[in-house]
């Protein structure tokens, strides 16, 4: 891509498509308005999108046409109220914090460029509903997304990273995560026969005191939210603990659930209740590959990132054919909020970087 009036017209495309989605976000698999729009563009376009619920994929034909690049971006919002005061804020109580807006506009870049300016490789277009939890990229997956496709690269803002670096490593670079939630079930008594009831409040204080009996080396357990009692005076009957377990190696996550387990129901049994753990959603570790990482270094020069606690579940597509997703970094004096923050915002002129390093990718060997 050379500098001129044409790239000048792409970066002020890529600008508008980031305030048409940053506007109106929506929550992961609700997202019906703004795949209704991301399909819209591609049409102009001149691609052919598929649905994968609401996710879209593309192909674009290369001139060599023997290995296929696979490309992806996500577009979910968050439940967040926007304080960041941009005339094109969201006001619908939802919002981009996490760039997803700048992820698609990128890729839709790309694609604009892509389409006039025949790459090297085949291309696929990967537009993907619900990475925010929901796990979208299984369906993306299910739905053909990684079918014949040799590679697949993904970037994502980092507020935390210069302006403009690139960041990434040869293995693991998000945490995996098994979501969970702990239910403790006794008996209500007043306070003043508290021997004849069944405390499940304290059963579960208990667990959340011991939870970090459970963990490894590189491994993190957190209770984020207690939901216990009905009066002060009162012996709880139900609690009900919402957890989270992160985790860099697969290997440690069934034998830790197994303790989880395990020290629920001794918890549970001190206090004379019963209790239950359920695991309500699993993503494995994101663990780049190698080759690809190496690849991306020969486009641009790129800053060594230690693994993260939070998950990304482009972890999956990495599952299915060789990859690597990157940091793409926005932080300068104005902006500095970190990732779901409700001030979050960056500088949009990294956009047409972004679309860069895919469209370089796109004519990588």
């Amino acid at each position: 891509m050379k500098e001129g009036t044409e790239t000048k017209a792409l970066e002020n495309y890529i600008v508008a498509v980031r305030r048409a989605l940053h506007a109106c976000p929506e929550l992961s698999s609700v997202e019906y308005k703004t795949s209704e729009y991301i399909e819209r563009e591609l049409v102009k376009i001149g691609l052919v999108p598929r649905r994968a619920h609401l996710g879209l994929i593309a192909d674009i034909k290369g001139s060599d046409g023997k290995r296929t690049v696979a490309l992806r971006a996500d577009f979910d919002g968050l439940p967040i109220t926007e304080k960041t005061g941009l005339p094109f804020a969201s006001h619908n109580g939802c919002m981009h914090a996490c760039g997803h807006d700048g992820h698609t506009a990128m890729l839709l870049g790309a694609a604009k460029y892509l389409s006039e300016n025949a790459p090297k490789n085949n291309v696929r277009l990967i537009f993907q509903f619900g990475e925010e939890g929901d796990g979208g990229s299984v369906t993306m997956i299910e739905n053909g997304a990684t079918e014949n496709a040799d590679e697949i690269y993904a970037f994502h803002l980092c507020p935390e990273l210069e302006f403009g670096k690139v960041g990434t490593n040869e293995g693991t670079l998000f945490a995996g995560v098994a979501e969970f939630n702990v239910t403790f079930a006794g008996k209500s008594v007043h306070c003043a026969l508290k021997s004849e009831g069944a405390d499940a409040l304290a059963a579960a204080a208990e667990f959340t005191c011991k939870i970090g009996d459970c963990g490894r080396e590189n491994t993190l357990l957190h209770v984020g939210k207690f939901t216990s009692g009905y009066a002060r005076n009162v012996v709880s009957d139900a609690a009900t603990l919402e957890c989270s377990f992160r985790f860099f190696d697969e290997k440690d996550r069934d034998p830790i659930i197994a303790e989880l387990t395990a020290l629920a129901n001794a918890c549970a049994a001190k206090y004379g209740c019963t209790a239950s753990l359920t695991v309500k959603s699993t993503y494995p570790p994101l663990v780049n590959h190698k080759q690809c990482v190496r690849k991306l270094k020969k486009i641009t020069e790129t800053v060594e990132m230690k693994a993260r606690y939070t998950a990304e579940d482009f972890a999956y597509y990495l599952k299915e054919i060789p990859g690597c997703m990157a940091w793409l970094g926005v932080k300068d004096e104005k902006h500095v909020a970190p990732l779901h923050s409700d001030t979050f915002d960056f500088d949009e002129s990294i956009l047409l970087k972004g679309t860069r390093l895919f469209v370089e990718l796109a004519n990588l060997e």
